[in-house]
């Protein structure tokens, strides 16, 4: 017979085996839910395209200030804000009537030192006169007709013509204005616009980098071997056509250590007005780059990183990017290679060394 403690002993051995089965199973599981799931991408290597932005301004090809070069009052303006104006236009008139009366003097004074010459030339030849004072006459008559051209000119400044083909600008003044070559603002702006200067700036490190990624042993060769760029105006659209980089000054602003490039777009539609502001676009293609999204990334003490996945735990790797994104990614210039594995999202929930569950992802 089985002794009654023996078979209670037994019995609490069976249960005792089932309940630390059971815990060892149920710890298992809660470990496994325990270890998190985050999509991760595996880094490749692509040819890819940035495009460099950067901040211009637009002007016309020429820009004419139009001053006057008399003192006087406005007296007609024979055009308007915006209008199209060919070479020799006429742009405004003058009310100086005082000028007329210099003119009008000045013919006088020709006409006597003329009457003076033609009295002198017999008197000479008789030899009632000597030659010393037909010389004089003559000087006088040269004097007095170039002062006629000179009152001829001043009255003809009464008149202001257009230098260039171009579109007028805002026209500050009105009829009657009072003006004088010694005013601030000029009548107005002609501005050829059928081709548009885009004026931009590079900092002094990236201008280096880009004189130097293009062939040429001089700056022409280098202008010639630069690539097409893009115009964005300031409602966002791109410019049809494309410009080209045609100058580089020839000092560095001292005080914000940049460069100043010039390219040259057409306008055959007049699209673009002087004075304008926008964006130019620069290519720089690259055959093979790592790109990683935006969101994959984050900032830790101005430094870009990335949660790098190693072994399912993850640990922050600094990494080094160029300026510019392409649909909102990065190029990575340091610091990750092809095969490496980087988390996609959800940088803000991790730390180093926490283990994961990785998911690969595609894009």
């Amino acid at each position: 017979m089985i002794n009654y403690n023996n078979r209670i002993s037994f019995l609490m051995l069976i249960l005792f085996g089932a309940l630390w089965s059971s815990c060892k199973e149920e710890s298992s599981q809660n470990m496994a839910q325990a270890v998190p799931q985050y999509p991760v991408l595996k880094i490749t290597e692509a040819p890819t395209t940035l495009q460099r932005k950067y901040p211009a301004v637009i002007q016309g090809e020429e820009d004419i200030e139009i001053r006057p070069r008399i003192d006087g009052y406005l007296q007609k303006i024979y055009v308007e804000e915006g209008s199209r104006v060919k070479k020799g236009d006429l742009l405004f008139k003058i009310d100086a009537p005082q000028y007329n009366e210099v003119v009008k003097a000045a013919q006088s004074a020709v006409k006597n030192a003329e009457l003076k010459v033609q009295k002198a030339t017999p008197l000479v030849e008789e030899g009632i006169i000597n030659q010393y004072e037909l010389d004089a006459a003559k000087l006088d008559l040269e004097a007095q007709r170039a002062s006629l051209a000179q009152a001829q000119a001043n009255q003809g400044y009464t008149f202001i013509k257009s230098p260039v083909d171009g579109v007028v600008g805002a026209i500050p003044y009105r009829t009657g204005s009072l003006i004088s070559p010694q005013v601030v603002a000029p009548l107005t702006v002609v501005s050829d616009i059928d081709n548009v200067k885009v004026y931009f700036s590079m900092d002094e490190k990236e201008y280096l980098e880009f004189y130097a990624d293009h062939e040429g042993n001089s700056v022409d060769d280098k202008l010639k071997s630069f690539p097409k760029v893009k115009l964005q105006l300031s409602d966002g659209s791109i410019l049809e056509s494309e410009g080209e980089i045609t100058a580089i000054s020839g000092l560095l602003n001292q005080q914000t250590g940049s460069a100043r490039l010039t390219a040259v777009f057409p306008n055959a539609n007049q699209r673009i007005r002087s004075g304008g502001s926008g964006k130019i676009l620069i290519p720089q293609a690259f055959s093979s780059a790592i790109m990683v999204p935006q969101k994959s990334t984050f900032e830790l003490q101005d430094k870009r990183m990335v949660y790098k996945v190693k072994d399912d735990r993850v640990f922050t790797s600094e990494i080094k990017t160029m300026p510019t994104t392409v649909d909102n990614k990065f190029v990575v210039t340091e610091g990750l290679s092809e095969g490496d594995i980087i988390v996609f999202e959800g940088a803000g929930t991790l730390r180093d060394s926490l283990q994961i569950k990785p998911n690969i992802i595609t894009q």
